[in-house]
Parts: structure tokens; sequence; C-alpha cells
């Protein structure tokens, strides 16, 4: 038994260090307790957290640690899983798996320390959203604070969502089909099934107590609660409006017995089950399943995909034998030319994705373009950007890249303009069609395009991976396309309500990102 703890602590020990030693997790930290700033608004502005057949909630410990918590479940269910992934990939580059494979180290250990060493972590991120939400109370607040009642609600609310992203994450790494960009995507639509499911069974009257288990987020219970308490289906939680001439009224709180606690429980079912899947489909750091598994492997749902039509993209190979000559800049303009067509060549569905989306753009109405066609190409285009900058570690081709002449100053920007380059060849065409009707809307997806684009390269180069980037872009996307009337979300010109100030913002936020890329590699350089 104390050999078994022993070895669980280690490898927790491990992993929190050298997560905790890492920029970025400061960076996250710093980004959880900034959203949860935006997320209290002043009354003073017309806007509350909490609002209640047109009345706002008053300010107390209450209500704001349930509007800040059910933030931070939704938004953590889903960054939580791009922020944990990797655990094993991560043993595998250091070559420290091999070694823990050859010591006495039970599969069930290892999975159980990698899983306890994701829940610290992501842990450490709730506490960092709880404790900016009680300093933002101290300045917002209308009553006293109370601690026990910030701390009583995360736990309720978040607890569950930190377990299944722990154990999701190990899950999908275990199984070489969905340890790549096909796993994180299929990740999404599982995220946005269990945020969206269980509420519409509620809605509709015709889930039974079996929903609890899927509630992960605990928003059916909060909302169940709520109409009980106040009698009304007419409620938001979140940054909305309320009519200011109604006295605002008071929210005493979650009611606690032991249903509700028998509910939280009961969505634990789900991440022990993942754990036994992760246990199940655990490689062991055998060599013989992990090689396929960490190259382009046919085995991965992509990689299939790409080896299908690698043949109808012969004509590439002919394209980067070329060479553009005769300039002061060729050499920049070349490395960038190389660098699409690489890009093109690894992924020859990004490739035939470009000729369909094209075809497409030209034959859609515009209205079917802006509000159909225009979300899958983002799609698209994350899927062909998240490894754009990663790749290069990843494949240790960074030093002979580094050879090229001022590609080793200039690496952010021959990336950004790559990515730019592959970026455009997806929006260009529709941001010319949007154009002649609705100048504003091209005005955004041309912003849009440069945003994403710069997303990848800037995020690509903070992390040194692909997933928060996956992450943002389609997280971002989400909210976008299930608030078109915000005009803040419009950042790709789906609905043609950004305003130019919005547009402003996202133009100022792509030249932010794109410069952190740049001074973060300028430091690495040193």
């Amino acid at each position: 038994m104390n050999d078994s703890i022993g070895q669980i602590g280690a490898i927790v020990r491990t992993d929190i260090l050298f997560r905790f030693r890492r920029t970025a997790a400061v960076v996250t930290l710093l980004a959880v307790a900034a959203g949860v700033y935006l997320i209290v608004p002043d009354p003073g502005t017309g806007r509350t957290l909490m609002q209640i057949q047109g009345h706002r909630v008053l300010y107390n410990s209450a209500a704001v640690a349930v509007g800040t918590g059910m933030f931070c479940a939704l938004v953590l269910i889903l960054v939580g899983y791009y922020l944990v992934a990797n655990s094993f990939r991560r043993d595998l580059v250091s070559r420290t798996g091999f070694i823990i494979a050859a010591t006495q180290v039970t599969d069930l250990r290892y999975i159980l320390g990698k899983f306890l060493g994701n829940v610290l972590y992501l842990t450490a991120v709730m506490l960092a959203c709880m404790v900016s939400a009680m300093v933002m109370f101290l300045i917002r607040g209308e009553a006293a604070l109370q601690p026990f009642v910030f701390i009583s609600t995360y736990a309720w609310l978040i607890i569950p969502v930190i377990a299944f992203c722990s154990a999701a994450a190990l899950a999908f790494e275990s199984l070489p089909a969905l340890s790549g960009r096909f796993g994180d995507l299929l990740y999404f639509f599982f995220w946005a099934f269990l945020t969206g499911f269980p509420v519409a069974l509620f809605v509709n009257q015709t889930g039974g107590k079996w929903t609890n288990s899927l509630d992960i987020t605990g928003t059916v219970s909060i909302i169940e609660q709520l109409q009980d308490q106040f009698h009304t289906t007419s409620m938001s939680i979140g940054s909305s409006t309320f009519d200011t001439s109604r006295a605002p009224i008071l929210y005493p709180g979650l009611r606690w017995g032991w249903e509700m606690i028998a509910q939280r429980i009961s969505t634990l079912v789900l991440p022990v089950a993942l754990i036994g899947l992760a246990h199940m489909w655990f490689h062991r750091f055998n060599p013989a399943r992990i090689k396929p598994a960490t190259r382009h492997s046919r085995k991965k749902v992509i990689g299939r995909i790409n080896v299908l039509l690698k043949p109808m993209t012969r004509f590439i190979e002919t394209l980067a034998s070329r060479r553009w000559t005769g300039r002061e800049t060729s050499s920049f303009l070349n490395a960038v030319r190389a660098d699409v067509l690489t890009t093109l060549l690894l992924s020859p569905l990004t490739t035939v994705a470009i000729v369909v989306f094209g075809i497409l753009s030209l034959c859609l109405d515009l209205s079917s373009l802006q509000d159909g066609l225009l979300p899958a190409v983002f799609v698209a285009l994350v899927l062909a950007l998240a490894d754009i900058t990663p790749r290069d570690g990843d494949s240790g081709m960074m030093n002979l890249l580094f050879t090229a002449p001022k590609l080793k100053t200039y690496y952010v920007h021959w990336k950004f303009a790559s990515a730019l380059a592959i970026t455009l060849c997806f929006t260009l065409i529709p941001a010319v069609r949007l154009f002649s009707s609705n100048p504003s809307a091209a005005v955004s997806l041309s912003i849009g395009s440069c945003f994403v684009a710069g997303g990848a390269v800037g995020l690509g180069v903070l992390a040194g991976s692909q997933k928060p980037f996956i992450a943002f872009f389609l997280m971002l996307l989400y909210v976008a396309l299930n608030a078109p009337d915000a005009p803040v979300f419009d950042f790709a010109g789906f609905s043609a309500r950004a305003t130019p100030g919005v547009q402003t913002g996202y133009a100022l936020l792509t030249a932010l990102v794109v410069l952190a890329g740049y001074v973060r590699h300028r430091v690495s350089l040193k």
C-alpha cells in the first residue's frame, strides 16, 4: 500500500511541478481571473450578473458565487480538457515514459497519478476563478462577503467538471484514433452535447432522474432550484440587461439536501468510466503501438483520410520544386511559399477543403454563404492551422529551419504570413462576394481571417501546443453562433453585427497575440 501511494504521489508531484514551472500556467490563471472580472458588470451600466423577471438580483455572496461559478464550470469543461491533454505524449517526448514502463509502476497507478495531477492543476484554475470572484465582490458586492458560500458553491458546481475533464483527456489520449486533431474536434462536439442535451431534456420535460448524471456543469440543477424558488421561467445568468425601475430581489443561495448531493455524486460515474477506458486502452509506451500514434499515423482518422486523398494532390509536389528569383525579398517569399506547400502536402484534406469551399462560395447565395458556410469554413481553418507552429518543434526541424537566412529572427513573421496565406485561400472568395452587398461583414471577415491566423501562430509559440488554439477558437465560434445578436462575439462577420469598435478591438487583439508570440520567441532565442 505504501509503495502504491508513493509511486502515485511521485507521478503527481512531477506532473504538478512541470505544469506550474511553465509560463502558460501563469497566463492561464491570469486569463481566468480577467474573465471573471468581465462577467460581473456594474449595475450602474444597466447590466447585471443575474436577472429574474426583469428584476436584477442583489449582489450578495450567493448570487455572485452561483453566477461566476456557472461561468467557470461552462468554460472549464471545454478549456480544461485542452489544458491537461498530452500528459502521455509529454512523457513520451521526454523519454521518461519508457523508464516508467520498465519499473514496477502498474498501468493503473500511472493513470491514477496522471489523473490526480490533472485534477490538482484544474483545481488551481478553479481557485484562481474563485479568488478573482471574491475580489470582484469586494468591489461591487452589496452584502457581507461569505467565503464559505463561495467555497461550497464552487466545489458543488466545478468538482464534477474537473473530474470529467481530467478523465476524458486521459481516455482520448490513450486511444490513437482520438489522440490527434480529430479527437480534439470530437471532444468539442461532446462538450456541446453535455452542455446542451440535459438542458433540452429539462426544458421539454422528457428526461428522467438519469439525466442528472449527464448534468456535469450543474446547470439543470441551478435552473430547477431557481424556478422552484421564484416560480418563473423568465431568468438569465450572465451579463444581461434588467428593468431599472424594478427593485432588486434577494437570492438566498443553493438549497442543500441529500438529494442534491446525490445528484452531484452521480455525475462522477462518467469520469470513473473514462478512467476505466484509459486503463484499458493505455499503450504503456509500447514502441509497436506508440510509433504510429506519434507520427502522422494511418490509425488516426484524419491520417487515414489524408492517405486516401494524397493522390489527388500530387500537383503540389511540382509547385514545391519551383523557386522564385530576382527579388531581394525572394528568400522570405520562398520560405512562405515552402511553408504553405508543406502544410498542403502534409494535409491533403486541407487542399481538398479549399477547393470544395471555394466552389461552394461561388455557388451559394449570400445568406447561405454568411450564415451556413462561413462557420464551417472556420472549423476547417482551425483544423488546418492548428499545428502550423507546433509541428516544427515536434518534428525536430527547428534547428534546421533556423539555418535559412534571417528565418531565425523573423520566424513569427514567416509563420504568420504562411498562416494568413492559407486562411485567405478559404476566405478570400467569401470576402469579395460579401463586399458588394455588406461591406461591414466583409471587413469583419477580413479582420477575422487575420485574427485566426495570428491566433494559430501566437498561441502556438506561447504554448508550444495546438490545443489552446483549438480550444479558444472553437469556443469563440460556438459562442458567436449561439449569441448572434451580441456584436462583441461577431469576430468574422457571421451576423454582420460587429461595430467599428468591435472590429478595431479584434484587429488590436490580433496584433497583440502576434506580438506576444514574437516576444516569446525572441526570449527563447536567448
